[in-house]
């Protein structure tokens, strides 16, 4: 009679597995994305939504924008809406801040400028905000740093 305690076990077995595969499967789940854009007005972020620009505050600098992890966000002045003019070197230390194809355009709240992306030369989406390419710089490494303040043409992007 050992058949059927050996049959049971596999019932358990696999209803056990078949729970840990559902219950992994929607723990993982990812938000479908939004269509491409390449100008919208600000969209606040909903509440599962993770904003691409947000609001940092610094005591000499007041508020400027961030990306979505925080890190302080320039624009170059040799930029004009719409076109960015920092490639090679320039984009090394100065990364532009790019969004996949079809990210959702969200800012958190207080930020009221249009959001929007351009096309670079390497087929990368820029985000802009109020026409404005938006960068990083390599030399700030946490959230609050804004070292590259004043650097080379480049100034904290205020909202």
């Amino acid at each position: 009679m050992k058949t059927p305690t050996i049959v049971w076990a596999l019932v358990v077995l696999v209803a056990l597995l078949g729970g840990w595969y559902w219950w992994s499967g929607t723990q993982n789940a990812t938000a479908p994305s939004a269509e491409t854009q390449t100008s919208v007005e600000n969209t606040q972020a909903p509440a599962t939504a993770t904003p691409i620009l947000n609001l940092n505050l610094d005591s000499k600098l007041a508020q400027y924008l961030a990306d979505a992890k925080s890190m302080t966000l320039y624009t170059y002045s040799k930029d004009t809406a719409g076109v960015s003019n920092c490639s090679g070197t320039c984009a090394t230390n100065w990364p532009p801040y790019t969004v996949a194809a079809g990210a959702a355009l969200t800012t958190a709240a207080g930020i009221s400028g249009a959001v929007g992306t351009i096309a670079r030369a390497d087929g990368t989406r820029q985000v802009t905000y109020k026409g404005m390419p938006l960068y990083l710089w390599v030399k700030d490494v946490k959230p609050g740093d804004v070292t590259g303040n004043g650097v080379g043409g480049f100034i904290t992007a205020k909202p």
